[in-house]
């Protein structure tokens, strides 16, 4: 699933880019135009800096990729299967259908970032060196943040507290010890919330001592950081709630359908209100051809609905909105996640509706599991 915008494939890996990224980079390249350069590099004209902040947040922005790239593609060659990573201004998220089953995998993956992170601070350090001796001075500005802030990258992500890097190696070297990956898992969370609220707690006080720019962006990471230590957990439960588990065996049988002729007062009247599901599936000559979901039916005047058909008002189906009975539940979710309808049709190999997949369904069998392991 994606949260944002696809840019290109490397390596077999799709990259997005989240829609907070456009507001991150904007502040962030702001703050480095009117705060760090001037401060640091003062005497050159307001454009300079402005091309400079925009520049250098750029190029961290490919930094970022590159870290994260390191991750996804060492996870590749060791068995997991990344297709998508979602990229931030400072950090990634890669779409991993399910946790590793070996705290040796973990650790290898978790070091693959920041060891991409120390080899381009190393490099741009090196480059700053060559370029001091030269007549370049707002060049030499810019390589010198950009090794400056890879070398602050490590360091940060090193922090042990998940979902940082250094949490999942935490996470791993616990694992690897106990045996117990949830426990490692929590254990690993819990750090990374306790970090996430001294950087709010620091920010707070920067901004209350007069350090505007400085307290707002440890405001902000500590909000994120505290969000995804919290999500990070919860998700792995999810995971390992949900592995092994197919499609089929979730799925609700005995689909009630719509034909693609009944007139959307009809389907309101004989389907939305006596059977109370927010969506169906459309069918032409038994086929499956689209959902028609409550969204769609408020969003047409009510005037219209005797006139209208539900085949003109229904979302197509296309392969990324229909189930395949063999297909993880994981996988499930994404499709759900990335739809507006709610309900995915789950079809056999033959093209035939065989069952049909909601949110409703996945949150039964994790509430179930849930109990049944207290």
């Amino acid at each position: 699933m994606s949260r944002g915008i696809k840019l290109f494939t490397i390596a077999g890996i799709r990259i997005s880019l989240d829609y907070t990224w456009f507001i991150v980079f904007t502040l962030f390249a702001w703050s480095l135009a009117f705060g760090y350069f001037p401060f640091r590099y003062p005497g050159f004209a307001k454009a300079t800096y402005v091309s400079m902040g925009l520049v250098s947040s750029f190029l961290l922005f490919a930094c970022v990729l590159i870290h994260e790239m390191s991750h996804s593609i060492t996870a590749n060659r060791l068995g997991l299967d990344i297709h998508e990573i979602t990229l931030f201004i400072f950090g990634g998220m890669a779409e991993l259908t399910r946790e590793p089953d070996d705290p040796s995998v973990e650790l290898k993956i978790a070091l693959a970032g920041p060891a991409a992170s120390a080899a381009l601070a190393l490099f741009f350090w090196l480059i700053s060196m060559m370029v001091s001796f030269t007549d370049f001075p707002v060049v030499h500005a810019v390589i010198s943040y950009l090794a400056m802030i890879n070398a602050m990258l490590l360091v940060f992500n090193m922090i042990p507290g998940f979902p940082l890097d250094g949490g999942r190696v935490l996470r791993a070297i616990w694992w690897l010890k106990t045996g117990d990956m949830p426990r490692a898992t929590m254990v690993a969370s819990r750090i990374g919330r306790g970090f996430a609220m001294l950087l709010i707690i620091s920010g707070v006080l920067q901004i209350a001592t007069g350090n505007f720019t400085g307290g707002l962006w440890s405001v902000f990471i500590g909000f994120f950081l505290q969000s995804a230590a919290e999500s990070g957990y919860q998700d792995m439960l999810m995971k390992r709630a949900l592995k092994g588990v197919r499609v089929k065996d979730i799925m609700s049988a005995g689909v009630v359908t719509i034909d693609e002729k009944v007139t959307v007062a009809e389907a309101v009247d004989k389907y939305f209100l006596t059977r109370h599901h927010a969506s169906f599936p459309i069918t032409a000559s038994g086929q499956v051809i689209g959902i028609l979901s409550l969204r769609h039916v408020r969003e047409l005047g009510k005037d219209r609905w005797p006139t209208t058909q539900v085949k003109d008002l229904m979302t197509r189906l296309t392969p990324e909105t229909t189930l395949s009975p063999e297909e993880s539940a994981l996988g499930a979710i994404g499709r759900l996640a990335a739809g507006t309808v709610g309900r995915c049709p789950v079809l056999d190999p033959a093209g035939r509706l065989v069952g049909i997949v909601s949110k409703s369904d996945i949150i039964k069998v994790l509430e179930l599991k849930s109990e049944l392991r207290k």
